[in-house]
């Protein structure tokens, strides 16, 4: 009896312990399940974490950029991110106010390209010297710019010009060709020939055909100016009532146009007409002022800027050819961008600015934001 009992509390026990045995590592989760709840934990962190964070690639779309008032880009960037990083360098004279409206055109294409992996770099040059043009130019080639917007100039740029296309650059020249003959694969301005006939029609119109008259150019070596007053001549030369008894430069400067004109009008006091083909028409004007001949003499001249609407619409200024300055600036640049990225460059090799004449009577409505 008793070796029975025995018998069966052994048997007890050996089945305890087989349960205890059985039970214990389902009480510890598996090493599979931590794994896969640590993943899917990660994985739901990380796709809130991605969340938050801007998109690759984010920028502005064309049609929320804020446009600068007053102004009608020519050229809007395509709605695209370069795949890999564009240098654009764009290069204008800074000595005076003209320069400084073109600059206002370079740094908005240069604020409105930033968020699309593209750099632009606005270098200036002191003065209209070739070579210091040409070095400057030669160096973005060297840097490995995608695209160089520039003045043009003269023909003294056309070596540097064919040499940077050559070389695989988009050359986009404003204003001023490069040579007319040159690589260049784009052109933006005013038909440098066409604004001076303009201008030339319009002092014989104010001068009522007849008198002597002047002209202030900038420089008889850039083309651009030289294109004007041999327009304005054609204009001009074929009526013989007009005479002009002065032709001079002011290197594009105010405080020059104003010395000039008053030696002008020193020789001249019957002087009926003046015409400022370039930079520094408000140096004329306030010498006009200054003399107290603004109403006797017909000043007529281009751009209106900050500097000279003022003298517009005093009526100093009797007439002023707008060449949108801000385009030549911005265009330039915006086409080369969507050039090199999307394949879709400027509507046209060469891009005129007809331009607008101002005058006492309508510059204040073209021109609001100047007052």
């Amino acid at each position: 009896m008793l070796k029975k009992t025995l018998v069966t509390l052994v048997a007890v026990i050996l089945c305890v312990a087989m349960l205890v045995g059985c039970s214990a590592p389902a009480a510890e989760p598996s090493t599979e399940a931590s794994t896969e709840a640590s993943t899917e934990a990660s994985t739901e962190a990380s796709t809130e974490a991605s969340s938050d964070a801007e998109p690759a690639g984010d920028f502005t779309p064309a049609a929320d950029i804020e446009i600068p008032a007053g102004k009608t880009p020519l050229s809007m960037p395509v709605d695209q991110v370069s795949e890999k990083p564009l240098k654009i360098a764009t290069i204008m004279v800074q000595n005076n106010p003209f320069g400084a409206a073109v600059l206002v055109g370079q740094n908005w294409a240069k604020e409105v390209l930033a968020d699309r992996n593209c750099t632009v770099d606005c270098q200036s040059v002191e003065d209209f010297d070739p070579q210091k043009w040409t070095s400057i130019i030669e160096n973005d080639i060297a840097a490995g710019y995608d695209a160089i917007c520039y003045f043009g100039i003269s023909e003294a740029l056309q070596p540097v010009t064919d040499k940077g296309v050559d070389a695989g650059i988009l050359m986009y020249a404003f204003n001023t060709e490069p040579g007319e003959n040159s690589k260049r694969q784009a052109y933006y301005g005013q038909d440098g020939t066409y604004g001076g006939q303009e201008c030339g029609k319009k002092l014989e119109e104010l001068m009522g055909g007849e008198g002597k008259y002047a002209i202030i150019t900038g420089d008889f070596s850039v083309l651009g100016h030289e294109l004007r007053r041999k327009g304005a001549h054609e204009i001009l030369d074929a009526n013989d009532k007009l005479e002009m008894v002065a032709e001079v430069e002011n290197n594009d400067k105010a405080e020059e146009a104003y010395t000039q004109t008053v030696n002008i009008l020193t020789a001249n006091p019957d002087l009926k007409g003046l015409y400022v083909t370039a930079g520094g028409p408000s140096g004329a004007a306030k010498a006009l002022v200054d003399q107290g001949k603004a109403d006797q003499v017909m000043l007529v001249c281009h751009d209106v800027l900050a500097e000279t609407a003022p003298y517009i619409a005093d009526g100093t200024i009797k007439g002023c050819i707008d060449q949108d300055p801000f385009n030549q600036g911005a265009q330039p640049v915006i086409d080369a961008f969507n050039q090199l990225v999307a394949g879709q460059g400027p509507k046209e090799e060469i891009n005129w600015y007809k331009g607008v004449m101002a005058t006492p009577d309508n510059v204040k409505e073209l021109f609001p934001e100047l007052f």
